[in-house]
């Protein structure tokens, strides 16, 4: 077996997978006089639908894996000012703007600001708020930001990195239509702390045994799926980690990492094309626990420590 350099097995693969869809820009028809916006602006003018990131569609399905909610509601990249929860024709929208994501990542330092504000607007169309046609209001609001607060904290987030965004974004005064960022902060920590005291009464109530592995993700990732042995030609790569070299992983086509024990299949991550220039993917699991992958197929921890390294089949 040899190791993958870039531009051949898995990662040609994945480009090629990866850069199917089309780019462009589109007229969107849709009115949008009853929304629920993140902090109040108006959605005023045309709107251009873009072709939506490949990050914010995962952080989407993240969102609602946690909820066990399959998305009733269609995800647009819009030029609006940040993100909003729209209902035109009885379709719900969660529109967003790329520019202001990916500024609230790089001012952040984290993707966790991108989420909770998804989450916010999720938060509205699954309360009901956009059914109401009476757009943003205080109570909406902090109803948003607590079920935001909630999802983050099953989504495997601090306190502070599920009001981080809150933390930089929010007036200290308030509107009309948006609460304060005291009250706004208050609201998503009653919604983590809630999350938070539901998992330690499961914990209490669910027995459990003392067994402990030295596997590198299983143990942080709550939703493991177990499935039947997967035929060949749905694998890119195997993935060899130096702490357990006996143990099977590889990446398939669908961009999972995947381990195989005992004739079964667990999926325990998700590749994807990466923003930093060392490290062109990385692999993420449910709890935000990343690793990078260099153009030489090896694999590094956010520590940039080699924890590993990629081989073609």
């Amino acid at each position: 077996m040899n190791r993958i350099p870039l531009g051949k097995g898995f990662f040609c693969l994945f480009f090629i997978l990866y850069a199917f869809k089309s780019y462009g820009q589109y007229p969107l028809v849709i009115e949008t006089d009853h929304h629920c916006t993140y902090l109040g602006e108006p959605i005023a003018g045309d709107l251009y639908e873009f072709t939506s990131s490949e990050e914010t569609s995962q952080a989407i399905a993240r969102i609602m894996s946690v909820m066990g909610l399959k998305a009733r509601f269609e995800i647009k990249a819009v030029n609006i000012e940040n993100a909003a929860a729209v209902i035109y024709d009885n379709k719900r929208y969660i529109l967003y703007s790329q520019h202001f994501m990916s500024q609230m990542q790089q001012a952040c330092h984290t993707d966790w600001a991108a989420i909770s504000i998804l989450a916010h607007e999720i938060g509205h169309h699954l309360n009901g708020h956009t059914l109401l046609q009476e757009g943003s209001r205080p109570s909406n609001e902090l109803e948003a930001d607590e079920f935001s607060g909630f999802i983050l904290h099953k989504m495997g987030a601090t306190l502070t990195e599920a009001q981080v965004a809150i933390s930089m974004l929010a007036e200290e005064k308030g509107s009309v239509t948006h609460p304060p960022k005291r009250a706004r902060l208050e609201a998503i920590a009653v919604g983590w702390e809630r999350a938070n005291a539901g998992m330690a009464a499961q914990k209490k109530s669910t027995p459990t045994d003392n067994v402990r592995t030295n596997n590198p993700s299983a143990s942080s990732d709550p939703q493991v799926a177990a499935i039947q042995p997967i035929d060949s030609k749905y694998l890119l790569g195997k993935v060899i980690f130096h702490s357990n070299p006996e143990n099977q992983y590889y990446l398939t086509t669908q961009m999972d990492l995947i381990k195989t024990t005992g004739g079964s299949v667990k999926v325990i991550g998700k590749l994807i094309k990466s923003n930093r220039e060392e490290y062109p993917f990385m692999i993420y699991n449910m709890n935000k626990n990343y690793i990078y992958i260099a153009s030489n197929g090896e694999i590094y921890n956010a520590s940039k420590q080699k924890i590993g390294y990629t081989v073609d089949l």
